[in-house]
C-alpha cells in the first residue's frame, strides 16, 4: 500500500496537522492573554508548567490503560473535550468573566486529555498503516506538524493583533472539533487484537525497573531532565522575554516571530539529525548538544537587538531538539519491544512531566523576583550540570553498550 494514496491514513494525518496548527496558535495566544490579565511572569510560567505536568499525573496509567480501550473512541472524546475547554475562553472573555484561574484550568485540562490522546495515537498509527509503512507515516506526521509550528505562531501574532487573543483561542477550539470529525471518519480499526494484561501495576513496575537498571537508558534520561528544566524556563518565559527585554507591545505580531523561530530551529534539527547521527556516536551528539545549549542560552541573556534574539531562539530550538530526539532514539534502540511504550512514557514523564514544569515555574518566580535574564541564567545550571556529566561519560566501560552507535 502506498502511504499517500491511503485515504484512511490521510484522514489521521490531516487531523493531526489541523489540531497541531490550532495548538500552535493558542500556544502564543494563551500566554499573551494571561500576561495581559496579570502582568505576572509567575502566572505566565504556570501555563507552561501545566502543559507538561499532566504527564507526571497520568503518564504511568495512560499507556497501559488506553491499549485496553478503543483508540478511536479515546481520540475522538479527548479532541471534543479539548474543543469545549478552549471554546470556554472566548465565551468568558465576551461575557467579561475571564480570570487567570479560568486560563489555568483550561491549560491544565487540555494538557491532561492530550496525554490520553497521545497514548491512543502512539498505538493507532502502527495499527492503521502497518509496520512496513510505520517509519514513513511517523515522518510524515512529525514533519508536517513541525512545519505547522513554524508558520502558525506568526499567523497567531497577526490574529492577536486583529481579533485579540481570546478570539484567536476560538480557532484552536475549532481545530480540535475538526480533528475529532476526521478521526471518527477513519474506517479501518485503530486497534490490533491483543491479549489483555493480567496486572496494570505489574506492567507499570516492569517499565520502571528496566529504566532504572539499564545504565545507558538511565544516563540519557537523566541528561534529558537537565535539558527539560532549561527548556521549560525558555518556553515559559518567551512571551515575558519579548515584553520585558525588548518592550514588544502585547498585541505586536513580533511575538509570534519568536515562536516561529523556535519551531524553525526544531525543524532544522530534524533535517540535520540523520547526518549528525552518521558522523557522531549518540553520547557525543547529546553532550555536544547540551554544551551548545549552554552557549545559546547565554546568548539569549546577552543579546541587545531583536534580530539576534530571534536568531538565538532558533538556535536554542536547534540544540534542544537534537538532544531530545537523540535521547529518544537511544531509548528505543536499547529497550526491548514489549517494554517500548512503558519505558518511553516514563522517560517522557521525567523530562516533559517533571523537568519542564519545574523549569517553567522556577523561571517565572525568578523573573518576577529578579529579572528575565537572571531566570535564564539560573535555570541553565541543570543544563550545565548535564553537559558536565555527559563529558565525563564519553568513554564508557567496554561492553556496557550495544554496537558502535551507542559508544
Amino acid at each position: 500500500m502506498r502511504l499517500w494514496t491511503d485515504r484512511e491514513f490521510g484522514k489521521l494525518w490531516l487531523a493531526r496537522v489541523i489540531s497541531n496548527a490550532g495548538s500552535a496558535v493558542s500556544g502564543v495566544a494563551l500566554p499573551v492573554l494571561m500576561y495581559s490579565l496579570t502582568g505576572s511572569a509567575v502566572h505566565t510560567g504556570a501555563l507552561a508548567a501545566l502543559t507538561a505536568a499532566p504527564y507526571l499525573v497520568f503518564g504511568l496509567p495512560a499507556g497501559a490503560l488506553v491499549d485496553r480501550m478503543h483508540r478511536r473512541t479515546v481520540m475522538v472524546v479527548t479532541d471534543l473535550v479539548s474543543a469545549a475547554l478552549l471554546a470556554s475562553v472566548p465565551v468568558a472573555a465576551a461575557a467579561g468573566t475571564l480570570t487567570p484561574v479560568h486560563l489555568l484550568v483550561v491549560a491544565g485540562g487540555v494538557a491532561s486529555v492530550t496525554v490520553w490522546f497521545d497514548a491512543a495515537n502512539f498505538g493507532a498509527v502502527p495499527a492503521l498503516v502497518g509496520n512496513d509503512n510505520l517509519a514513513r507515516a511517523n515522518s510524515a506526521i512529525w514533519s508536517a506538524s513541525t512545519a505547522v509550528h513554524i508558520a502558525a505562531p506568526s499567523v497567531a501574532g497577526v490574529l492577536i493583533a486583529v481579533i485579540g487573543p481570546a478570539g484567536t483561542m476560538a480557532l484552536d477550539a475549532l481545530s480540535f472539533a475538526v480533528s475529532a470529525v476526521l478521526v471518527r471518519m477513519i474506517l479501518r480499526p485503530l486497534n490490533q487484537r491483543r491479549e489483555p494484561r493480567i496486572s496494570l501495576r505489574a506492567d507499570i513496575r516492569e517499565g520502571l525497573e528496566f529504566l532504572w537498571r539499564d545504565p545507558t537508558v538511565r544516563l540519557f534520561t537523566a541528561l534529558g531532565v537537565g535539558q527539560a528544566v532549561n527548556g521549560g524556563a525558555v518556553s515559559g518565559l518567551l512571551v515575558v522575554y519579548a515584553f520585558r527585554v525588548f518592550d514588544v507591545p502585547e498585541n505586536d505580531a513580533r511575538i509570534g516571530v519568536l515562536f516561529s523561530a523556535l519551531a524553525a530551529g526544531s525543524f532544522a534539527a530534524i533535517v540535520v539529525m540523520p547526518k549528525i547521527s552518521d558522523a557522531c556516536a549518540p553520547r557525543h551528539v547529546t553532550t555536544i548538544g547540551l554544551s551548545a545549549g549552554v552557549v545559546v542560552t547565554a546568548s539569549l541573556v546577552g543579546v541587545q537587538t531583536w534580530a539576534l534574539a530571534v536568531t538565538s531562539t532558533a538556535l536554542w530550538g536547534l540544540t534542544s531538539t537534537i538532544v531530545i530526539v537523540n535521547g529518544i532514539t537511544v531509548r528505543q534502540m536499547i529497550t526491548p519491544d514489549h517494554l517500548q511504550g512503558r519505558v518511553n512514557l516514563v522517560g517522557r514523564m521525567l523530562t516533559f512531566g517533571v523537568g519542564q514544569p519545574l523549569g517553567a515555574m522556577a523561571g517565572g518566580v525568578i523573573a518576577d523576583a529578579l529579572s528575565v535574564q537572571s531566570a535564564l541564567v539560573i535555570t541553565a545550571l541543570p543544563l550545565v550540570l548535564a553537559a558536565a556529566i555527559g563529558w565525563s561519560q564519553l568513554k564508557p566501560a567496554p561492553g556496557r553498550e550495544l554496537g558502535h552507535g551507542l559508544k
